[in-house]
């Protein structure tokens, strides 16, 4: 995102304020904007006293400006690297075959494979039947959703169990610790209403 940012930035740099397209043949006035040569000169055709600055509006009395060699330079790093952006965005949303280097446009229906035109004639597809991916891209998307749906469904009941599990699992532990506290309430009883008439002997009485 910060190299996307910096490109973005250093390309509007080399923009004519004008004609608002990259520099072309850029020259520089008095107050340091920089401008097209032909989008100045047409700025200016039809002044003759004071000549203002396009974008400040700074009035010269003449038509002063020099040549910007070194912007120039930079303009043409832009073009280039916009260029080279715009094949990556091409390349990534049309894949280019790794082997011929061109653009995977076609798909071999008994191999489940894409393929560039090179690739298609060749003897590992000879007589498979080729057609455009934008073609065969429906019809495969259609038996893909078909696989998923039953799978879907399998999910959910499989999911419903585990919740039944999990719900009979809770009940049963719940019937569990109620009966432990039944007997520990029946542990700690005293021991004459348990056992009635019966009476813990002294050490005497033996």
């Amino acid at each position: 995102m910060e190299f996307q940012t910096a490109l973005e930035d250093f390309q509007k740099e080399c923009g004519c304020p004008i004609c608002l397209n990259y520099f072309k043949d850029p020259v520089t006035i008095n107050c340091g904007h920089n401008f097209c040569y032909s989008c100045l000169h047409t700025s200016w055709k039809d002044l003759t006293d004071s000549f203002p600055c396009p974008v400040c509006r700074f009035g010269f009395a003449s038509k002063n400006f020099k040549r910007n060699l070194q912007l120039q330079n930079l303009t043409e790093i832009a073009k280039l690297l916009q260029v080279r952006r715009s094949k990556r965005k091409r390349e990534e949303e049309n894949p280019v075959c790794e082997k011929h280097n061109q653009f995977l446009t076609l798909f071999c229906v008994k191999d489940l494979e894409v393929l560039c035109t090179q690739c298609s004639f060749s003897a590992e597809h000879e007589k498979h039947y080729i057609c455009p991916i934008k073609k065969a891209a429906p019809y495969h998307r259609k038996i893909l959703e078909g696989s998923i749906e039953p799978l879907k469904n399998n999910l959910e009941r499989v999911e419903k169990v585990i919740i039944m599990q999990g719900s009979k699992t809770q009940e049963l532990r719940k019937k569990v610790e109620y009966r432990k506290e039944e007997i520990n309430s029946e542990f700690d009883q005293p021991f004459n209403s348990v056992c009635p008439g019966l009476q813990p002997q002294s050490a005497g009485t033996i």
